[in-house]
C-alpha cells in the first residue's frame, strides 16, 4: 500500500515513523500462548534459517556481490541480511519494533549505522528512506492471539519517493513471502488453540 501515512484504514502509526510513505502487513493465524513469549520467539528468530527465505535474501545480495567481485577496489562483503541488521527501538511483552535507514534501491542496500531509537527518529538525511519493522501480538476472542508484522517506509522528499518507488514495487511479492513465512514459523512453535 502507498499512502500518506493517515489511519484511514485503521492503521496505527508507528511513534518511530508517525509519518509514512508506504505500508504492508501480515498476521499471522491464532496463536496460544502469552504475548511475552511471542515476542521473544520473534526476537529469536533467525530468518535465514528459511531456506526460502534464505534464498530470497542471497538473490537480493547478489548484484552487491558481484560489484564488488568486478570491482577495481575489493570491499569485505557486509554481514548477511538479517533482524542484526536492524536497529532495536522498542521491545516489550506485546511488540517488538526494529529500524532501518538506508537507500534501500542500491545494490548495497547502503545502510546507515543508527545506534538508538533517538538516533533513529533525529536521523535527517534527504538521500535516505526510513523503515520501520514492527511485530505486534494482538488479542482475539477467548485468549486467543495473533501476530501482525508491519512495514512502514517514509522517504523525505520526492526524489527518494521516485528511488524507493520502483525497488518497492519489484520487492512486495518476495518481501510479503517472507513475512508470512516468519509469521508461519513463529506459531508452529506453539501449540495450535483449543476449539
Amino acid at each position: 500500500m502507498y499512502g500518506d501515512g493517515t489511519d484511514a484504514h485503521g492503521i496505527s502509526p508507528s511513534p518511530f515513523l508517525p509519518r509514512f510513505n508506504f505500508y504492508e502487513f501480515h498476521q499471522s493465524g491464532a496463536i496460544d500462548a502469552q504475548p511475552d513469549a511471542i515476542i521473544a520467539a520473534v526476537c529469536a528468530l533467525d530468518m535465514r534459517a528459511d531456506r526460502v527465505a534464505d534464498a530470497l535474501l542471497r538473490l537480493r545480495e547478489l548484484p552487491a556481490k558481484l560489484i564488488r567481485a568486478i570491482g577495481n577496489r575489493p570491499q569485505p562483503a557486509p554481514a548477511p541480511f538479517g533482524f542484526d541488521t536492524f536497529t532495536l527501538l522498542r521491545r516489550t511483552d506485546h511488540e517488538v519494533s526494529l529500524g532501518l535507514a538506508g537507500r534501500f534501491w542500491r545494490p548495497d542496500l547502503d545502510a546507515c549505522l543508527v545506534a538508538d531509537a533517538p538516533a533513529f527518529m533525529s536521523l535527517d538525511d534527504s538521500r535516505v528512506a526510513r523503515l520501520v519493522l514492527r511485530f505486534q501480538v494482538i488479542e482475539q476472542a477467548e485468549g486467543a492471539r495473533t501476530l501482525r508484522t508491519e512495514t512502514f517506509v517514509f522517504c523525505p522528499n520526492t526524489r527518494t519517493r521516485w528511488l524507493f518507488t520502483p525497488y518497492w514495487l519489484a520487492i512486495r511479492l518476495a518481501s510479503g513471502w517472507i513475512r508470512r513465512r516468519t509469521l508461519a514459523t513463529i506459531q508452529r512453535q506453539f501449540p495450535a488453540p483449543i476449539q
